[in-house]
């Protein structure tokens, strides 16, 4: 069984171990349940392995040995002047928390009752074909894969490269060492969408009218998730629903910042969920490909619910500030080449929100001059109203009445996209939107990224409410379509 690494505060490390692995043969035996010897695996991470799961070495392996290679601590190190840098500072970071409490150059008990050290020994010529240079970190890595292997003390000892990337796999095979991916980190993705689409009898669909917004209850013989929208369809009639506490609420038609209108029936129900009062639905999810209006119509619900309806309707506001934010794929020492202080700085990375808010303040027919527009912009921002926020920083926080978007979530860690939601104090509404199919960081992909994370372990809260848009949801262009269309 694999712990949870929100359990790492609990970790009691022993000082002082018996020297189990003193020849650093890196195998051992273990005893199970009942006593019995059995012969323990040795399982080496790669770099990959620490980016996507800190707290692998101590979670993921159970009773087993785990080695982080000396080269691994390099290499992270480089990544963090690099892409990927937020993953291995967070690593960094973890194997420094465990420094506070043990010594590094010896055994480390770890969760599972297995043991953790760092080995650096075994970067040898001779361990390696011809053709595999060890100026490689890789290379260097499956060298001392090769070393353990033949410094164990039986020959049947498993020693196991696990790794992400699979040029190492390999590679380390032809070497003949045995590699693995890291499977821990894998989310499943089950293809919640968030709605459905349901055939009924008319009557059912009058009475869902009849009841002018009120719950009625779900029938028996139906069952939903928790906030999952629910289409009833009888021939060429229809309603739209969402399933809440055993019961059906139907969604009625909403407008933003006074002209925005639903296009479809995928963006009726994200507006709905994005106008919900925080005490009601405090996360929403939205997700799919380019130009389906995520983000257009996430700001549009937070500029209705601060800025403009302080402006317009003079009526007490839901929220006293918009928080805007995005994962960095770009490194920081690219960022830190830029002009300007820490908003200047971000401001490159947020456009996308800029040229929404021009939309929104330009108005339906878009009548305002442009110098206008701007000059409003401006006026929003001096006034504090709307903040921007690099994840990075974003530990520590408490955002309290906030309305808080984080937007291409596809390139947040799991690890960043939980700080970001648990970020949340009284009355703030947090709002995540991505594609998974534009994953711009290169230790990510569709089944580890934070965006995937979130739906999956959020669907079925009664907190959240999630959308999945699809393709046939575009709404940027033609064109923009096409491209959806053909290239994804």
């Amino acid at each position: 069984m694999t712990v949870k690494a929100d359990d790492y505060a609990f970790f009691a490390f022993s000082s002082a171990l018996t020297h189990i692995l003193s020849a650093r043969g890196g195998i051992a035996c273990g005893r199970d349940k009942k006593g019995e010897r059995f012969m323990q695996k040795t399982f080496v991470l790669d770099t990959s392995v620490l980016l996507s799961d800190p707290y692998a070495p101590l979670t993921g392996f159970d009773d087993n040995i785990v080695v982080v290679p000396g080269p691994v601590l390099q290499d992270l190190e480089r990544i963090t002047q690099g892409p990927g840098s937020e993953e291995a500072t967070d690593a960094l970071r973890v194997l420094g928390e465990i420094q506070k409490t043990a010594n590094l150059s010896e055994c480390i008990d770890t969760i599972g009752g297995g043991k953790m050290y760092f080995c650096s020994e075994g970067v040898e010529y001779n361990n390696l074909p011809r053709a595999f240079s060890l100026k490689s970190i890789d290379n260097q890595i499956i060298s001392i894969c090769v070393h353990l292997k033949k410094s164990a003390k039986r020959k049947d000892a498993e020693v196991i490269l696990v790794t992400n990337k699979v040029s190492l796999r390999v590679n380390a095979g032809v070497c003949g060492i045995k590699a693995e991916e890291y499977r821990n980190s894998v989310i499943e993705d089950s293809g919640y969408t968030g709605y459905q689409t349901v055939e009924c009898d008319p009557g059912f669909i009058d009475a869902i009218y009849a009841s002018e917004g009120r719950a009625i209850p779900c029938p028996e013989h139906m069952h939903f998730t928790e906030n999952e929208f629910v289409t009833f369809k009888c021939g060429s009639q229809s309603a739209m629903t969402v399933h809440r506490k055993g019961q059906l609420v139907c969604i009625q038609d909403k407008e933003l910042c006074g002209w925005i209108q639903a296009r479809n029936n995928l963006q009726k129900y994200a507006m709905w969920a994005l106008t919900q009062p925080a005490s009601e639905i405090p996360l929403v999810i939205l997700l799919g490909p380019a130009g389906t209006a995520k983000t257009f119509l996430s700001l549009a619900a937070g500029m209705d619910g601060t800025y403009t309806t302080q402006k317009r309707n003079s009526r007490e506001s839901q929220y006293n500030k918009i928080t805007l934010s995005r994962p960095v794929a770009e490194s920081y020492q690219e960022l830190g080449f830029l002009p300007g202080g820490l908003d200047d700085k971000l401001a490159p990375l947020l456009a996308s929100y800029y040229d929404n808010m021009e939309i929104l303040l330009g108005g339906k027919d878009n009548k305002e001059e442009r110098e206008q527009i701007l000059m409003q912009m401006q006026d929003i921002l001096d006034s504090g109203v709307v903040e921007l926020c690099g994840l990075t920083f974003i530990r520590g926080r408490s955002f309290v009445n906030t309305y808080f978007i984080c937007d291409e979530a596809q390139n947040a860690t799991p690890t960043r996209i939980r700080d970001v939601i648990s970020r949340a104090g009284e009355g703030t509404k947090i709002v995540i939107c991505g594609d998974p199919g534009q994953i711009d960081v290169p230790t990510l992909d569709k089944n580890n990224n934070g965006l995937i994370y979130a739906v999956e372990h959020m669907k079925g809260s009664p907190y959240c409410a999630i959308v999945k848009f699809t393709e046939h949801e575009s709404v940027r262009s033609k064109l923009a379509r096409e491209v959806v269309k053909r290239m994804s």
